[in-house]
């Protein structure tokens, strides 16, 4: 099934070669600065709203495509026997305001995604807070060899 997978600043959608038929899309990437919220919820049909606009739904086995409602349009690729979901809120002007993908591993996704979010805001704000600050230049050691403060450490 669908996978999410973060490939420089985008969160990508990769589908497979099946999936991208019957969705009628590519792969479906969006901009890590407009995630709004990640979730994980073990209701696969909850994340659902409104009508198909594109895509397939096999009632009880398979949802796969677009949908369209009153807030805009939802990216969703559920499998109801897999019950585990990561729903991804967008901000916008995205193009969808919602991803809803089954996983396996939901947590882990959630978290990995929610820590690039995060990165990628720190980046967009033009701070890194991993690179410290310009180190201070050391001092210099007081003592020569063969000098008067021989022996004795720098920084006393």
């Amino acid at each position: 099934m669908a996978r999410l997978t973060i490939e420089g600043a985008d969160l990508v959608v990769r589908l497979r070669w099946w999936e991208r038929l019957a969705a009628r899309s590519g792969p479906v990437r969006v901009s890590l600065t407009a995630v709004e919220k990640v979730t994980i919820t073990r209701e696969p049909w909850r994340v659902l709203r409104g009508a198909r606009e594109r895509g397939v739904l096999v009632p009880g086995r398979l949802c796969l495509g677009v949908w369209r409602h009153p807030g805009g349009r939802d990216f969703v690729a559920l499998r109801p026997f897999t019950d585990v979901v990561v729903s991804i809120d967008l901000r916008r002007p995205c193009v969808y305001a919602r991803i809803a993908v089954h996983s396996t591993e939901a947590p882990r996704t959630a978290a990995d995604l929610r820590m690039a979010v995060s990165r990628a805001a720190v980046a967009a704000d033009g701070r890194d807070e991993d690179v410290p600050e310009a180190m201070p230049e050391p001092e210099k050691p007081l003592a020569r060899p063969g000098g008067r403060w021989t022996g004795v450490p720098a920084h006393a």
